[in-house]
């Protein structure tokens, strides 16, 4: 097993039986740990001249890790695999009831017909009474419309709205009927 090509965490003595032979690729990586730990002043030159001829005397992985006992500590245990996780929990699910105004009765509206009729006799070819009941989406396609037709798509759209107010049929954003006229 080489310290360079092999895969895996890097060499070390004590991770082998002691009994058992050591290579030349074994060698080198302790000898680059004393060498190592000269350079970080853990170690003189005579130290360092002593241990690196026990380093290439050495037999087994036991001799080698004799050599580097007080200067290299043994590698950690590997740490345990984790723990499976729970599976995630289905979350309640909580009805949420629509906010509306205080004088909010079911299928009328609190918005009035006659702003929207004179915002839609005005501005309807910019969709204005379609803002004001809360359709803003319907009041851009408006927009858009009366951009790219010059208007007559958007004015046609307009026209139908006039009659739809004035038979008290328009609805808001809720869907709730205009009743009122003011």
């Amino acid at each position: 097993m080489s310290a360079a090509g092999a895969a895996g965490p890097p060499y070390h003595p004590h991770t082998r039986p002691a009994h058992l032979r050591c290579s030349d690729s074994e060698r080198e990586a302790v000898a680059a740990m004393v060498q190592g730990a000269s350079e970080d002043g853990r170690l003189d030159i005579t130290e360092l001249d002593e241990r690196l001829g026990a380093v290439y005397a050495a037999k087994t992985h036991g001799d080698l890790a004799q050599v580097i006992v007080d200067i290299v500590p043994p590698p950690a245990s590997p740490m345990p695999p984790p723990r499976p996780m729970m599976a995630p929990q289905p979350m309640p699910v909580v009805p949420v009831m629509p906010v509306y105004p205080v004088q909010w009765r079911p299928g009328v509206s609190d918005r009035t017909i006659l702003p929207a009729f004179l915002l839609c006799l005005l501005l309807g070819v910019f969709g204005a009474h379609r803002f004001y009941v809360g359709k803003a989406g319907s009041g851009v396609g408006m927009i858009v419309a009366c951009l790219l037709s010059f208007g007559v798509v958007a004015g046609v759209w307009a026209l139908i709205d006039l009659i739809v107010l004035v038979t008290r049929s328009f609805r808001d954003q809720y869907g709730n009927i205009l009743r009122n006229w003011s």
